[in-house]
């Protein structure tokens, strides 16, 4: 087997050496160029052997024949290169095809520990926004106690100056204006507006009193997005027991 390789590989570099070998140019006159390595003149022709076999060309097709320069006998020669098989090379494996893929997937014990920072987080911000409505919401009762009663705190007390007993009144008038407008379908408080082509509207509300509804309206939708907070908490199983409201 080896044997017949080399032999094969004689026969090719044989061959381009005789291409190389190369000694004359035929210019024809039509001005394609024909490199030869002999040539010969018989009669009116001129014959010289090619890839093919012998060729003849009639000698009025021939303009000159002059000596071949090196390099136009590489360049006769390097169709014959071309034409010739090319060692193949072959490549190594490739190491990073094989090395073991990385999977970027976290282990059940980080997803855990992430799902539990997340709910703690959450935890967290809920009763964080329900502390913050509490504190609003002692903050607007002490207020209205102050108003119609005198004092602050949750307790009840004996009305024991003029002042309080006067702004007890203006809660009750305050209550009563509310009921009247809400019955006709109408806003309180700051908003309250009087009915129109009504014969019998509804009495003005005085500043205290509508300040007083204010303050009412005020504490019932603070105290209703607490218990919206609150019920979703329970829902999510997060801790309500520290989110007491007087």
């Amino acid at each position: 087997m080896h044997k017949v390789k080399f032999f094969a590989a004689l026969l090719c570099l044989l061959g381009w050496l005789s291409i190389a070998e190369a000694q004359y140019v035929l210019t024809l006159k039509n001005g394609r160029q024909i490199t030869v390595q002999a040539y010969s003149e018989e009669g009116t022709m001129i014959k010289f052997t090619g890839m093919g076999g012998e060729i003849a060309i009639s000698k009025d097709q021939v303009q000159s024949i002059r000596p071949a320069n090196a390099k136009e006998r590489l360049e006769a020669a390097q169709p014959f290169l071309d034409r010739q098989p090319q060692p193949s090379i072959t490549q190594p494996p490739s190491t990073l095809s094989q090395a073991p893929s990385v999977s970027s997937s976290p282990s059940p014990a980080a997803t855990h520990d992430q799902v539990a920072q997340q709910r703690a987080e959450e935890e967290k911000a809920y009763q964080q926004k329900v502390k913050v409505l509490t504190q609003q919401i002692k903050e607007l009762r002490e207020r209205y106690s102050l108003i119609t009663r005198g004092n602050k705190g949750p307790e009840p007390s004996f009305f024991t100056t003029e002042e309080a007993f006067r702004g007890h009144q203006e809660d009750l008038l305050s209550r009563l204006r509310d009921a009247q407008l809400k019955a006709q379908g109408l806003p309180s408080g700051s908003d309250a507006t009087s009915p129109q082509f009504s014969l019998d509207p509804p009495p003005a509300y005085s500043e205290k009193q509508k300040e007083l509804s204010d303050l009412r309206s005020r504490i019932a939708a603070l105290e209703s997005d607490r218990d919206r907070l609150i019920e979703e908490m329970k829902v999510k199983n997060f801790d309500t027991g520290s989110l007491f409201l007087d």
